[in-house]
């Protein structure tokens, strides 16, 4: 066994060396290289962060909104919450996993045409499917709840949780109406 170990350091130790010797005779080439190996990991590294963001956009279409049928929920853009929150004077916010019982509710009171002509208003959907803990620490809120948080000027002003009504079919409605209107003017 020391033996192999022996012959193996040597062998390291011979690969070094002549490494270290092509490396010096080849100075610019190694250099070229190396800047290569650098440019190349720089540019793959970015791209992959700006990937990872088109994608999950495009998972929440297509498995997410493209199920939507409530003319009065507008899909708010993966992590464009904050910047959407910020440049509204007024906004309403559905935020809610795309599953679950109560979700799945809210959406049957939604797609229900009697209901949807006593809604006076539409409102955002963002739903909760990445970053659920940065998202819930953030806006103070369950992720397992669908909750609905109105912003005026950036800052919250009124919110309520759907799991906290007593009869979602006859408070659900008249509750997102007492918020107040998601759209002033200028």
């Amino acid at each position: 066994m020391e033996r192999y170990l022996a012959t193996a350091k040597e062998k390291i130790l011979n690969f070094w060396r002549n490494f270290i010797i092509v490396v010096s005779e080849n100075e610019r080439r190694t250099l070229a290289i190396l800047a290569g190996l650098v440019i190349f990991a720089i540019i793959f590294s970015t791209s992959a962060a700006f990937a990872q963001k088109t994608i999950r956009q495009d998972q929440l279409d297509e498995l997410v909104f493209d199920s939507l049928k409530s003319d009065h929920l507008i899909p708010l853009e993966y992590q464009t919450v904050d910047q959407k929150i910020k440049n509204t004077k007024a906004i309403s916010i559905m935020f809610s996993q795309p599953d679950g019982t109560s979700f799945r509710n809210v959406m049957t009171v939604l797609d229900d045409p009697n209901q949807q002509t006593m809604l006076n208003r539409k409102f955002y959907y963002y739903p909760i499917v990445y970053d659920s803990e940065t998202i819930a620490q953030k806006y103070k809120l369950d992720p397992r709840q669908v909750t609905f948080i109105f912003f005026h000027n950036g800052k919250e002003k009124n919110r309520f949780v759907v799991e906290s009504l007593a009869d979602l079919n006859n408070e659900f409605i008249p509750e997102l109406n007492r918020l107040p209107m998601w759209e002033l003017k200028k």
